[in-house]
């Protein structure tokens, strides 16, 4: 299948001279059509510029970003407006007319493309009813609350009837409840219209929520990228480890002795499996710390433990814990 969007060695540059800055570094990756596609980093991974190179609102300074295998670094101004109406944004401030009503916010882009105010009016209360605000078409964005603004904002971006919402940090001003009722309504519209969701965060809970595959960013490049499950459960970068548990995130260099990271999923992880090193092996270790979360109904987690300092009894330790389905192990010090 081919991706609808797929982003080719790109890098973008600001400033110049001694003050260049490299925001991106030769970051490539590929959402596929109907998927839920999050990007995840510290603040100044480069996770806001690379969202506005998607749609060409930051132009890349080297490499290439496809839309349905379209180039869109090449097209001129017009063309490029075109595509863009199919790629919809939103954002964490909202960016609603603060002096339209939620139904003239709606119909904005509407009138934008040549929409009769007849239709787009019609359109526009289609798409209250959507995002459950039937009631809200007079209000002014002063009269809404958060999560309600966010909702107007889902509405207008879907105006257009986009095949790709990006969402920037669209959740990062908002409270954990109202922040849970906007993701359903997000897996709501890829559910039932089929729209590809790129989300850009911070918030490692987003992401486990509602998010099929995810990309890690750090100081400007793809650290690592996978299916949530196995990139939760077994991060492979430094950046991932921490991102995922941010306490294990490096050896415990002040620790004696060798550790291990463990990281286990689904059934594995109700397992006792540092019990049964001991009783099945006779042999001690200790937990050193541990993070366990819930990923679609699965529980994923990461454990250190120490090892013993002979080296027989640490490889047969290393050896039980392998040998159990759904666990990897390695040593980290």
């Amino acid at each position: 299948m081919q991706p609808i969007i797929e982003i080719k060695s790109l890098s973008k540059v600001f400033g110049s001279g001694d003050g260049k800055v490299a925001a991106l570094q030769n970051v490539s990756l590929a959402v596929q059509p109907g998927e839920i596609f999050g990007i995840i980093g510290l603040s100044g991974a480069g996770k806001s510029t690379l969202v506005r190179c998607i749609n060409l609102l930051e132009h890349p300074t080297e490499g290439k970003v496809l839309f349905h295998g379209q180039d869109l670094t090449g097209l001129k101004d017009k063309e490029l407006r075109l595509q863009r109406r199919k790629i919809s944004m939103i954002f964490q401030s909202f960016n609603l007319l603060d002096q339209r009503t939620s139904l003239d916010n709606i119909c904005f882009p509407l009138e934008l493309a040549g929409v009769s105010k007849k239709d787009a009016r019609k359109r526009a209360m289609e798409l209250l009813e959507i995002v459950g605000l039937p009631d809200k078409a007079n209000a002014y964005p002063v009269q809404l609350s958060g999560g309600q603004k966010q909702r107007i904002a889902i509405a207008r971006a879907l105006a257009s009837d986009p095949e790709v919402l990006l969402c920037d940090e669209a959740t990062s001003a908002l409270d954990p409840t109202t922040t849970d009722s906007i993701l359903k309504l997000l897996q709501q519209i890829n559910r039932e219209r089929g729209i590809t969701v790129i989300i850009i965060t911070h918030q490692m809970s987003v992401i486990e929520q509602i998010c099929h595959r995810v990309a890690i960013l750090d100081m400007g490049q793809v650290a690592e990228i996978g299916e949530v499950e196995s990139v939760f459960s077994n991060p492979q970068s430094v950046a991932g480890r921490r991102l995922v548990s941010p306490d294990m995130g490096l050896p415990f260099t002040e620790a004696d002795g060798p550790i291990a990271r463990i990281a286990f999923n689904g059934n594995a992880s109700e397992e006792p499996i540092i019990a049964s090193v001991a009783m099945d092996l006779g042999i001690k270790v200790s937990i050193m710390g541990a993070d366990t979360r819930n990923i679609d109904g699965k529980a994923f987690g990461t454990m250190l433990i120490s090892l013993p300092a002979d080296p027989a009894e640490k490889q047969r330790v290393m050896e039980y814990l392998k040998s159990h389905p759904g666990v990897t192990a390695e040593e980290v010090q």
